[in-house]
């Protein structure tokens, strides 16, 4: 068991160094990025809320919105689609798909331990944004935290990059049938934004919206952890949700490996 896991070690390994040989690029589009966005999402809030003295979403002032929107921001870039995932239909049509074939490891393995590498790089990262920004927040608005919804979110976070990349993979593996995925990723991302919670909390959404969200994973991959965050989401209900986050993650690995090996079939029917 140990030794079939060694090979995405090394890989996660590789997964690091490649991370980190560009530093001043990858800092830049991780972190400078990660704050630009917070910075103004935060700012468009706070001039909705001036706008009017009587404005509010649902039960949150403007303050609760401000620190929402920084965790928020935070999970979204934990979460993140990789390069590693959207990569995997240009190697299927470039043929270098082979090459996963014939070595002793599997390409959904490697996707997500070179993934898991380079957002283990980028969560060093978020740290500091965590100091940049949060920090701030706490001092300026005597905004409190929860930590046990903190330790709570940690598992959700694992899970919703789980979550992200298996279903980044899965569509990604449609390029065994169709030439160009590019709009499912496309499709994937504006739902995430509209039902994952990056721009507002899912309790601000048309009834309607919430039903839709709460059969689909994305707000695992930002609103359910950063309401746990900010303890909108109290530490015993908490637990449902990681349960559910665990049971979507197991539903995603089968739907990707039942993707994967239907493609591969049909690559070796036309002899590849």
């Amino acid at each position: 068991m140990i030794n079939s896991l060694l090979p995405y070690l090394a890989i996660w390994r590789t997964g690091l160094s490649n991370a980190m040989e560009y530093r001043v690029n990858f800092f830049t589009t991780t972190l400078v990025a990660t704050v630009v966005s917070a910075i103004v999402g935060m700012y468009l809030w706070q001039s909705v809320y001036d706008s009017s003295q009587n404005f509010a979403v649902g039960t949150m002032t403007v303050t609760d919105m401000l620190i929402y929107i920084a965790c928020a921001t935070l999970c979204h870039n934990l979460t993140k689609p990789t390069k590693f995932e959207r990569a995997a239909s240009e190697e299927i049509r470039n043929g270098e798909l082979s090459k996963y074939l014939l070595k002793p490891i599997s390409h959904i393995g490697y996707a997500l331990s070179a993934g898991f590498a380079e957002r283990f790089v980028a969560a060093q990262l978020m740290m500091l944004f965590a100091l940049l920004v949060g920090l701030p927040l706490v001092y300026m608005y005597n905004v409190t935290l929860s930590p046990v919804g903190m330790l709570c979110a940690l598992p959700v976070l694992i899970c919703g990059m789980l979550i992200q990349s298996l279903i980044g993979l899965s569509l990604s593996y449609l390029a065994f049938w169709v030439d160009e995925v590019w709009t499912f990723h496309i499709i994937k991302d504006i739902s995430f934004w509209l039902l994952g919670g990056l721009s507002l909390p899912m309790t601000a959404l048309p009834l309607v919206w919430q039903t839709v969200a709460d059969w689909l994973p994305f707000q695992y991959l930002a609103y359910i952890p950063a309401a746990m965050m900010t303890g909108k989401i109290a530490a015993i209900a908490s637990v449902v949700y990681i349960v559910k986050a665990v049971a979507w993650v197991g539903v995603l690995v089968a739907v990707t490996v039942w993707v994967w090996k239907r493609g591969v079939e049909r690559l070796g029917a036309y002899g590849g």
